[in-house]
């Protein structure tokens, strides 16, 4: 997203407002109300309060009365193993980048007009309308958007109230899922990635205008998935707005997809239940596995003397690793009549990692050494050729920056030749020629969130020696964590394949997938799937992201779970 200072004065701001039950707000929607008051070509001018009838506002035990009555004991089960669960896990936030994640802040404090309407709720109690006299009263105000962050699902005249509509998020994918909570059922299901939708409302629920998608990986408890749930897709409604008041005009609408599952709820007592138990054994298989017996995720590589399209995975001869290390992200050059891997070598120890180069044989191979070395963490020593002279492009994200290093003397001596992008969190960056033009793929984090697994960007430029690459028009050309994160390339002929990355439920390097790059261009961007690869060559594997080959040789990596002693 582009920095204040970047923005341009329009003869007409985008006007907007914030439909709530309270002043009081999550932090997210604070965030946003704050980033509104720094624009210069958009406002977030008013607060639109939902004022809920009194009788909905009952003291705890007289609420807990009205549940037993309505809908007996198992209600309150229910709802307190669900409050048990938000403690546990909130107090596991407590830690992290979120640990306001369920806390309220003042939005009266960044928007100071604001007016109270008081809503016609439904016998259900989840449908709201507007009186018309309401409605009327917002329409003077011309606002060009309402964003709706407030309970219920609005319908009515109230829908088009505002120039552009009121816009809102379903916070899931809602072709595969709709309903409450937000973040739930994707970490129950197990499933790999929690999608999250900005759509324009309709009478339909959670079936309006969609104007926009993206996928996280799905995390291993639900608060913590929710929380970055949350903080992806107010960023990506931040842009939204952000492109509206730049074009005056809504992005074309996404396209619609039959919605064949049920409609989620808040979950039952058995789901609850079971939630509850994973939860504990969750705990439990950490205390014990990782505590206890000290085991960790451990990459490997692996070779084959053979091209990538004829690879048979499991004759794969294994790199050893070196105590307490492990090795990952294999790239393979062969240079004055030997064939070289160039490695990330991580140090259990320190908790780095620096590039390695082995010598490879048919039956085996050679460690080299070390090829660079920094203060700070490398991994992904991307190697390519220009102008008779090798340049490698490892990932520095711990080092804010993406860097090039000339090879001096072949294979273990280079020396930092430009830092060509600064102030960034990149990783896996992969630079190619194309045509009449270099290209450099990257994962960047735009929001720093500590996710570099969900945004592709793709840059260009005549000199893969500049500082000044050009971005893509459509970057990021993916928000998806099933398949943005560079996990290689692959060349046959004139043909190029981008190897990506699918992200596993709580797991990261799940699988990875093949993709022939069928349309390349400052405009335009398109991929089609070749083939998965599957963790199934090795036993006991947990996951693989990573393929390369130079025509001749082909490396990749694994993950298993093992006792590291240090």
């Amino acid at each position: 997203m582009a920095n204040d200072t970047q923005l341009e004065q329009f003869q007409e701001k985008l006007r907007i407002a914030l439909i709530v039950d309270s002043s009081m707000s999550s932090k997210y929607v604070h965030d946003l109300a704050s980033w509104g008051q720094r624009q210069r070509n958009l406002e977030i001018s008013h607060l639109i309060t939902q004022k809920i009838p009194q009788e909905t506002q009952k003291n705890t035990f007289s609420k807990i009365g009205n549940v037993l009555k309505k809908h007996g004991f198992i209600k309150i089960i229910e709802l307190t193993l669900y409050k048990i669960i938000h403690i546990v896990e909130s107090w596991r936030l407590k830690n992290t980048q979120y640990k306001d994640h369920l806390s309220q802040f003042d939005l009266s404090e960044c928007v100071k007009d604001s007016f109270s309407i008081q809503p016609i709720i439904s016998k259900s109690g989840f449908v709201y309308r507007y009186k018309v006299s309401d409605v009327d009263k917002i329409k003077k105000l011309k606002f060009h958007i309402l964003i709706y962050s407030g309970s219920g699902i609005l319908k009515g005249e109230i829908l088009n109230a505002a120039k552009f509509g009121i816009i809102s998020f379903h916070h899931a994918d809602n072709r595969i899922n709709r309903g409450l909570p937000a973040g739930f059922w994707e970490v129950y299901f197990k499933q790999d990635a929690t999608g999250f939708t900005i759509q324009q409302l309709t009478e339909e629920i959670d079936g309006g205008n969609v104007l926009f998608r993206g996928q996280v990986a799905t995390k291993g408890t639900f608060l913590f998935n929710q929380a970055t749930l949350y903080e992806k897709s107010y960023y990506y409604l931040k842009k939204l707005l952000f492109d509206i008041a730049t074009s005056c005009e809504l992005p074309k609408y996404l396209d619609s997809y039959p919605y064949f599952d049920k409609l989620y709820k808040s979950p039952k007592l058995g789901v609850l239940v079971t939630y509850f138990m994973r939860l504990l054994i969750k705990t439990i298989d950490f205390l014990i596995n990782q505590k206890l017996l000290k085991k960790r995720y451990r990459w490997g590589v692996a070779f084959s003397f053979s091209n990538w399209k004829n690879l048979v995975m499991w004759r794969g001869i294994r790199i050893k690793n070196p105590p307490n290390h492990f090795l990952a992200d294999p790239f393979v050059i062969s240079a004055n009549g030997e064939n070289y891997c160039f490695v990330e070598d991580y140090d259990y120890t320190i908790s780095r990692g620096h590039i390695a180069v082995y010598k490879l044989f048919e039956k085996g191979s050679e460690r080299i050494g070390k090829a660079i070395v920094e203060p700070f963490h490398m991994s992904y020593p991307y190697i390519f050729e220009y102008q008779s002279k090798y340049y490698m492009c490892p990932e520095t994200r711990q080092n804010k920056d993406i860097r090039l290093y000339e090879c001096e003397s072949f294979p273990n001596k280079w020396k930092l030749k430009k830092i060509i992008m600064s102030n960034v969190s990149a990783v896996d960056t992969t630079i190619f020629k194309k045509d009449s033009n270099w290209w450099l793929f990257t994962n960047i984090d735009p929001n720093n969130m500590g996710d570099n697994c969900t945004e592709l960007f793709i840059y260009y430029s005549d000199n893969p020696l500049t500082d000044t690459w050009i971005p893509h028009k459509k970057n990021p050309v993916f928000i998806d964590s099933m398949k943005a994160r560079m996990g290689g390339i692959l060349f046959d002929q004139n043909i190029i394949y981008r190897v990506s990355q699918q992200q596993g439920f709580n797991m990261y390097g799940k699988s990875a997938s093949i993709n022939q790059i069928i349309d390349l261009s400052p405009e335009n961007y398109k991929e089609e799937m070749l083939c998965k690869i599957e963790p199934n060559f090795f036993d006991n594997l947990y996951g693989t992201h990573h393929i390369h080959s130079n025509g001749k040789i082909t490396v990749f990596d694994y993950v298993e779970k093992i006792k590291i002693n240090f």
